[in-house]
């Protein structure tokens, strides 16, 4: 078992960042997630937003070299846990997320989270709900950001798919994949409405390993009961993330699954979900059942 402190923070997905930390597959790992940069924005008081670097906020922990990991290999990450901090926050700013038109003057506000309940008023709480919004690997070169938009090795998904007992299967660019994670939720609906869920700081505990020779165009999260598959694209190309979703789909189930092209389209036409993911991108999910597998 091993710990990773918020202090190992990063801006980005680099494959040049020393590693914090080199495992062998099958670790465990928990990863803490850093307060500051919205703490900082608390600190400002009424000109909270005068001092926002959005590029600042969705800073992630890492990175971790794993052993055995070469490109052309998946890492795959076993979400066992996430466990939201006492207090979770939630903000609107003008003219960013679809509702924002209804929130003429910018809001930032810190939520206490106590016993599986966060409060979001006087007279209204929600349970809590975690889910891990950014994860990823470093890419071949250059960085890549942990805001918008999301990349096939990783980035700001915000798929509310991404919670504990799930496993997210990432195509590995360089030696070890340099894994990291971030921007923990404690809450947030399908396709984050707001733009903005009710973010927190916290911890997350993974067990990375290797799948070695999954060659990977983008990642895959398996349920107990459910797989997904991931297309992404530029914002508003939604027809065409759709597209890729579900061309990874029709590999899956004529590649690894074993259906014959026949059985892949019946079974595409009769039980395969759609499905939206985070808005920092175009990000459409392509899901089935385990059940109807051969």
């Amino acid at each position: 078992m091993h710990r990773l402190a918020a202090t190992y923070s990063n801006g980005a997905f680099r494959p040049g960042i020393e590693p914090a930390l080199r495992i062998q597959p099958g670790d465990v790992v928990t990863f803490e997630t850093t307060a500051e940069p919205v703490e900082h924005l608390f600190a400002a008081g009424d000109r909270w937003l005068e001092t926002l670097d959005v590029d600042a906020v969705n800073v992630v922990t890492g990175p971790v070299f794993i052993e055995e990991v070469e490109p052309g290999d998946a890492v795959s990450v076993e979400i066992l846990d996430v466990t939201p901090g006492p207090w979770g926050w939630s903000s609107s700013i003008p003219g960013f997320g679809p509702l924002s038109k209804h929130m003429p003057a910018p809001t930032l506000d810190r939520l206490p989270i106590r016993d599986g309940w966060i409060t979001l008023s006087d007279r209204l709480r929600v349970p809590v709900r975690p889910i891990i919004g950014c994860l990823g690997l470093a890419p071949a070169s250059g960085a890549s950001s942990t805001l918008s938009p999301p990349y096939p090795w990783g980035g700001n998904y915000d798929l509310m798919q991404n919670r504990p007992g799930a496993t997210v299967l990432l195509p590995a660019q360089v030696p070890g994949g340099l894994f990291s994670l971030g921007d923990l939720h404690a809450a947030m609906g399908e396709n984050e409405a707001t733009s903005v869920s009710i973010e927190c700081p916290g911890e997350a505990t993974v067990r990375l390993g290797v799948r070695k020779g999954l060659r990977l165009v983008t990642p895959r999260i398996e349920h107990a009961d459910r797989i997904f598959t991931i297309g992404l694209r530029p914002k508003n190309h939604f027809l065409e993330a759709r597209q890729d979703a579900l061309d990874r789909m029709w590999e899956y189930l004529t590649g690894e699954s074993g259906c014959t092209d026949d059985e892949a389209y019946r079974l595409c036409s009769a039980v395969v979900d759609v499905h939206l993911g985070g808005p920092a991108g175009m990000v459409v999910l392509a899901s089935i059942e385990r059940r109807w597998l051969p």
